[in-house]
């Protein structure tokens, strides 16, 4: 179901954020950015505490954040490492059908800190951010506080899509992961009150976890700059992609693009640059750059590139939630080519919002398209960010959240909970 949009009147609520990195505006990854926009916002109506892992890599929190929360607290976790013993750790956490990135999100100086300022900060309302963060919630026992989960990504459908992708013995290790994902996810929407997912889709595939829990939609919204950026990039001309590569659903689209779309469209023109932006690009993306295709790994902002770009190229074909690449495209006034699954959740319509295209020669297609003829790409980025405009209001959202926790405070007490194995 849909959250009702109409604000209700409510009084400032005490909100306890559980996260599994410090949120920040300009954090490397979109998940960070929009979390720490939501957070923000909420902050100008609602007592906000975070608590929050971190690792020794991590940036720490937002200045913003830290000045608006009325209490934050880190816990300290490793770095990921990549000796043998991590190595075996990993093996011995999926055959104990246990997700790699919870098991390694899993601190045990956080359940105690966890269970204190439940009991002393005594929460209206305790919001899981990621489901990983789901395994802390035996830590709330006594804590009367609903439990609101929100997934950014249905975890075993990732997994479900990757094992799909592969064959023979290389579907072993990601039928593990796919195994453990669907028993975690379900344990953890089993100890929740509600679920937030970002689009219709992501609905539809938790609501077998969750005959009994209800699941509301609420999508992101977006801070939207002042002034567009260059809605015809710089010269050479230039495609984009931006993601996260440790995420197995950006590094799949990059290969697609790298080796599959790109060279076809530079066959044409020359002259074309792609730069692939982001953190952790894997070795086999990395190998693939040359003089034409730029792999960057982590840049300090992203924002030069996206203004340089001619096109912003979004082939994605695995994951779901929604994409905060996008949103910030189209909030920029850029041209965006993007699959159906990349736009999932957005109400945009294929060549005027957006080109949507689903294989490879309908991707070369469009990019020539734009490219040959400027004056559609201008076009086509103006209406983009008008559309984001109309749309991307966090507002939306905000009143959303409110009325689930509004619900959730007004009727009943949470469930008995049960562990996460």
């Amino acid at each position: 179901m849909d959250a009702q949009l109409t604000r209700p009147g409510l009084r400032p609520k005490r909100l306890l954020f559980l996260l599994p990195f410090p949120p920040r505006l300009d954090a490397r990854h979109g998940g960070g950015r929009a979390t720490a926009q939501l957070l923000v916002k909420l902050a100008t109506r609602h007592r906000v505490a975070l608590l929050y892992l971190r690792a020794p890599s991590d940036p720490p929190l937002d200045t913003t954040l830290q000045e608006r929360c009325e209490l934050v607290e880190e816990v300290m976790r490793p770095d990921p490492g990549f000796s043998l013993a991590e190595g075996w750790s990993r093996l011995n956490s999926l055959l104990r059908a246990r997700p790699l990135w919870a098991a390694g999100s899993s601190v045990a100086a956080y359940g105690p800190r966890l269970r204190a300022l439940a009991r002393t900060w005594r929460p209206d309302i305790v919001q899981i951010e990621y489901h990983v963060m789901g395994q802390y919630l035996s830590a709330l026992d006594g804590c009367p506080a609903p439990r609101v989960l929100t997934e950014y990504e249905p975890g075993a459908q990732v997994a479900r899509d990757l094992l799909d992708s592969r064959r023979g013995l290389a579907r072993l290790p990601y039928w593990l992961s796919w195994r453990a994902w669907e028993r975690f996810e379900g344990a953890v929407i089993g100890q929740v009150q509600a679920v937030v997912a970002l689009t219709e889709r992501d609905r539809l595939v938790l609501a077998p976890f969750a005959p009994h829990t209800p699941i509301v939609r609420i999508p992101l919204g977006m801070a939207l700059p002042e002034h567009p950026l260059n809605p015809l990039g710089h010269s050479p001309p230039s495609l984009l992609f931006v993601g996260n590569f440790g995420h197995p659903p950006n590094a799949d689209a990059a290969v697609r693009l790298i080796s599959a779309i790109f060279p076809r469209v530079q066959a044409r023109f020359p002259e074309l640059v792609l730069h692939i932006v982001g953190e952790q690009p894997a070795p086999r993306v990395r190998q693939m750059a040359n003089a034409n295709v730029i792999v960057t790994g982590p840049v300090p902002d992203v924002t030069p590139y996206l203004d340089r770009a001619a096109l912003v190229v979004v082939p994605l074909r695995l994951g779901g939630g929604m994409r905060v690449k996008v949103l910030e495209a189209l909030a920029a006034g850029k041209a965006v080519i993007a699959s159906p699954l990349a736009v999932e959740g957005l109400d945009v319509v294929d060549g005027e919002h957006v080109f949507v295209a689903e294989s490879d020669p309908q991707f070369c297609d469009a990019i020539a398209q734009l490219l040959a003829h400027p004056e559609q790409r201008t076009a086509l980025a103006a209406r983009a960010r008008a559309w984001a405009h109309a749309n991307l209001s966090w507002e939306r959202s905000i009143v959303a959240y409110e009325t689930l926790y509004q619900n959730l405070t007004g009727h009943g007490q949470p469930r008995g909970l049960v562990r996460i194995p």
